[in-house]
């Protein structure tokens, strides 16, 4: 294996790159680059092009919910396999189906749609507030400033349109083996149980709940966060050490 050179984080719907600024903080070193891009189209062809940009095979990967998803589809059709993944409140369906029973109601999501197509702002907003799980209250104005429009509602409800339209099941045994899964055990938009279907879909995925966190533990639990994905890189540095 090739050592790590690179640590690439992917945002999640309605947000920007800027979200991960406390994983920049914590992770940037003269050896480590550390990127975060924007993503201008929720579009798994945009990610294709983006990672090719990127030294795969030593870059260690983390998305969060929808561009965790985007990443895992992308990944699954990818013959390179990266240095490391980390996937964060990823579900395997955003939406319920009628054999999957742990995503959101599709009813919510399409409301949500129509908001947004009439006033992003307050889809935005609605969202960022079921980001925080209770105890989280006092990063409300924090992660309120997350949450502005940057796009348009067309390019938000494109989003969730493959959030309502995805199952990526069929795609999670061909995904890298040693996954690692962060889950906050108080998350209102991808349920808990989202992550044991990772746990026994994917080959060696290791699963870890962080306690009274919602859906950005990244940001409300940052220095915890922090800890398992620096333990995470210590690991692939070792397997790649010769």
């Amino acid at each position: 294996m090739s050592p790590m050179k690179t640590l690439v984080f992917l945002h999640g719907w309605g947000a920007t790159g800027n979200i991960w600024r406390r994983q920049v903080e914590a992770f940037v070193s003269p050896d480590i680059t550390v990127a975060t891009p924007t993503f201008p189209t929720w579009e798994v062809s945009w990610l294709s092009q983006y990672l090719r940009t990127v030294p795969l095979a030593e870059t260690v990967l983390a998305g969060w919910s929808l561009g965790g998803m985007l990443l895992l589809e992308v990944l699954s059709r990818n013959p390179v396999t990266p240095a490391g993944l980390i996937l964060v409140a990823t579900p395997a369906s955003f939406c319920e189906r009628p054999d999957y029973p742990y995503g959101q109601p599709r009813a919510v999501v399409r409301a949500l749609r129509r908001t947004v197509r009439k006033d992003a702002g307050r889809g935005l907003a609605d969202f960022a507030n079921r980001c925080l799980a209770p105890g989280e209250e006092h990063f409300r104005e924090e992660i309120f400033r997350e949450f502005q429009p940057q796009k348009n509602g067309a390019d938000l409800a494109a989003g969730l349109d493959y959030l309502i339209n995805t199952d990526l099941r069929p795609h999670l045994s061909m995904i890298p083996a040693d996954a690692m899964i962060i889950q906050g055990d108080q998350d209102a938009i991808v349920s808990p149980a989202q992550s044991e279907i990772f746990q026994c879909s994917c080959k060696d995925a290791r699963v870890v709940r962080l306690p009274g966190a919602g859906h950005a533990p990244f940001l409300t639990r940052a220095k915890e966060f922090n800890k398992v994905v620096g333990e995470f890189l210590q690991e692939r540095a070792g397997a790649a050490a010769p």
